[in-house]
């Protein structure tokens, strides 16, 4: 097929549009995070998702954070925290500054969300 070129082994491109390993939902759900700024500052920040999927979501940040940095988040009021990763960054002109991609270490349903057809084990 012509028109559908791999991007990565979990993307694939389909006429300007990126076909995702799995389903996305827009919903805000209150979480903190916590890492080490590209400055090398630690920090801890309240935010929230703006997109949740199984392997991570999107979120906002007031730190400046470099692609591959490895932070953790939690959902209060628990106290567990799991580990991702930073997979993309907002840009400016993308009207995005300040959102990032995360992508979880370790699968699991983290955010409690439930997605028609979804597997999680």
């Amino acid at each position: 097929m012509k028109d559908l070129q791999a991007t990565s082994p979990s993307t694939k491109n389909v006429k300007g549009y990126v076909l995702r390993r799995s389903p996305r939902a827009m919903v805000k759900i209150p979480v903190v995070i916590k890492g080490v700024d590209k400055h090398g500052f630690e920090f801890e920040e309240d935010t929230e998702t703006y997109i949740v999927s199984k392997f991570g979501a999107r979120i906002f940040s007031i730190h400046e954070l470099d692609e591959d940095a490895r932070l953790q988040l939690k959902v209060p009021p628990t106290d567990q925290w799991s580990d991702f990763r930073v997979v993309w960054i907002g840009r400016q002109e993308e009207d995005a500054i300040g959102h990032i991609g995360i992508e979880f270490i370790q699968t699991t349903n983290f955010f409690g969300v439930i997605f028609p057809g979804e597997d999680w084990a």
